[in-house]
């Protein structure tokens, strides 16, 4: 079923479907929703400067709870390049052809085991933060987090660690969509982007700081040289947890439960003093009231199962799900390894290890220029352009895996490798988070990113055994070759993203609800103009349809009206069925 549509030359105006049109909200006066669409109007003209200055608490509350997801990309970073360091090698390593490795079974057993305990993560995170919310569930993750460093920290053979890596992924699954959903809920829609993007700043960052503090490690004896860099990451939880007990609750979220005086004051909060004028807070709640609405006629419970109903929800779904595992196929994951793989390549310990220093950096930098970037373009376009340049350097790092290695050689690899990670941090690591946090409907949101992410991680795991056999000596040892593998997966991606994946910048949760009602075909996203005919007349039931016929009466007097007079430059139909 269709909703109101108007067509004049190539653009495309559509609004509420028949059932949206009949969604009432019970309790609310109507002219209250119309205030608040004009606040989320007023929303949608303001720079990103105007938006920041308007609601900068938001944004920093975002950017609070986000930095939990620097301690993940802290200790993956930790792990993967633990594999190439001498202390670490001497403590769990096993002797193969003379020298000390980590056994490739090791190797994938210390990443997809904490991925395992991620996928438990996530799961909990599922249930915990639309049940108790956002501030209750990241609190509780703060203090398993805690625990389970000691695991690492004091482990004394390989199995110990393997199970302290297992034990850390259960607070880090809790995280990475915890952050994202939150970012989405709390901040205006041009703030919304570039907050759920900073989420890639902290697997990068995280990143980025482990290289440093294994380089510097580097000259210390024995044990330490891994226990310290273990131990560090004691300095996050404590300080992260008594901030979000300050934190405002995500304003969506307290609607949802009923909680609109709460809901009022995070708003209220969130803003600088006086941005709101009379009613116009009230409204806002109003008009969230309305969103929630027209979501309950497809996912009235917000259950696991709705993710999967027919229509609207499905289509989001399957988007939410290959935005995930674009993340993995694309090829990125090739660079995962770049130290282990360096050195079994001939570079030394300490080039290999300044290698991945500024490999990490670059994610730091990408997703600097993703904000940039953001501002000028959609989410569509960054991500199908990360995708074809990715593909530009994973093609010569296979040829160059083909021939027989030199220095030059080994650094032109280490080059191709720091510009896919630059690639990916500003275009598919920072983008796909702005595309999940926003693409979900609301009451489906902490459900769907937590499915997607879930989906995520299992291809993970696999993509991980593949890459670590494709690189350790003691594997399939294609080295640089295995950049072939990467570029057929990335051309699959691409193909998807080009059919598939829809323009999210700029809309509302209201307007993306009306254009998944609508199927609006994904390459049609951007250029579609919404109406929201209930809001806009302050209307709503019986009385918004009428409004929608009259209009269509209206409208289709002009047409014969211009026929008569034998205009055939302009065609103009509305209809409602």
């Amino acid at each position: 079923m269709r909703g109101a549509t108007l067509s004049k030359k190539e653009q495309n105006v559509i609004g509420l479907t028949d059932e949206q049109l009949r969604a009432t909200v019970e309790g609310v006066d109507p002219e209250l929703i119309r205030i608040g669409h004009e606040v989320v109007a007023r929303q949608k003209q303001e720079t990103f400067s105007q938006a920041w200055r308007n609601h900068w608490g938001a944004g920093m509350w975002s950017l609070f709870l986000s930095c939990a997801l620097f301690m993940e990309g802290y200790d993956t970073g930790l792990i993967s390049t633990f594999y190439g360091m001498p202390q670490f090698q001497a403590t769990f390593g096993k002797l193969h052809k003379g020298k000390l490795v980590i056994p490739a079974s090791y190797q994938g057993a210390l990443l997809n085991l904490g991925k395992v305990g991620q996928l438990i993560g996530l799961v909990i995170t599922g249930v915990c933060q639309e049940r108790y919310g956002s501030k209750k569930t990241y609190i509780w993750g703060m203090a398993a987090m805690t625990a389970s460093i000691f695991l690492a920290v004091f482990s004394v053979n390989i199995n110990m660690l393997v199970g302290a890596e297992l034990a850390m992924g259960i607070p880090w699954g809790m995280f990475q969509t915890l952050a994202t959903a939150y970012a989405a809920e709390i901040c205006p829609i041009k703030l919304r982007g570039y907050l759920a993007a900073f989420a890639s700043v902290g697997w990068g960052g995280g990143g980025f700081l482990a290289s440093g503090v294994l380089k510097g490690a580097l000259h210390l004896k024995g044990d330490l040289a891994w226990k310290i860099p273990f131990a560090l990451q004691w300095v996050w939880p404590v300080p992260l947890a008594l901030g979000c007990f300050f934190a405002p609750e995500s304003a969506w979220w307290l609607v949802r439960k009923g909680r609109f005086d709460d809901a009022k004051a995070t708003l209220l909060r969130t803003a600088k003093k006086g941005f709101y004028a009379e009613n116009e807070a009230e409204g806002y709640i109003a008009y969230m009231r309305h969103t929630d609405a027209m979501e309950k006629l497809e996912a009235k419970n917000g259950s696991w199962t709705e993710l999967f109903r027919k229509g609207a929800p499905l289509r989001r779904t399957e988007i939410m799900i290959g935005t995930w595992l674009v993340q993995v196929w694309n090829g990125n994951m090739i660079t995962g390894l770049t130290v282990e793989f360096l050195k079994q390549a001939g570079m030394s310990t300490k080039e290999a290890f300044n290698m991945n220093l500024v490999l990490h950096a670059m994610g730091i930098v990408g997703v600097g220029l993703s904000w940039i970037f953001l501002g000028y373009f959609g989410r569509r376009p960054i991500y199908l352009s990360g995708l074809i340049t990715e593909a530009a350097c994973l093609l010569p790092i296979g040829i160059l895996g083909c021939i027989t290695p030199t220095t030059a050689s080994l650094k032109a690899t280490g080059g191709f490798m720091i510009m896919i990670n630059l690639i990916f941090h500003f275009s598919l690591g920072p983008v796909c988070y702005t595309i999940v946090g926003e693409l979900p409907a609301s009451r489906l949101r902490s459900r769907a990113i937590v499915m997607g992410r879930f989906t995520y991680v299992v291809c993970a795991i696999i993509g991980q055994q593949l890459n670590t056999r494709m690189v350790a000596a003691d594997g399939w040892n294609l080295k640089a070759k295995s950049g072939f593998f990467w570029l057929g997966c990335n051309a699959v991606c691409m193909l998807w993203a080009f059919f598939r994946l829809p323009e999210t910048s700029g809309r509302s949760f209201t307007e993306l609800e009306i254009l998944f009602a609508n199927r609006v075909p994904a390459r049609k996203f951007k250029h579609t103009v919404v109406r929201d005919e209930a809001a806009e007349y302050g209307v709503q039931g019986k009385e918004a349809v009428h409004r929608v016929e009259d209009e269509k009466e209206a409208v289709e007097d002009i047409q014969i009206e211009n026929a008569s007079h034998g205009n055939n430059n302009r065609k103009a139909t509305h209809t409602l069925t």
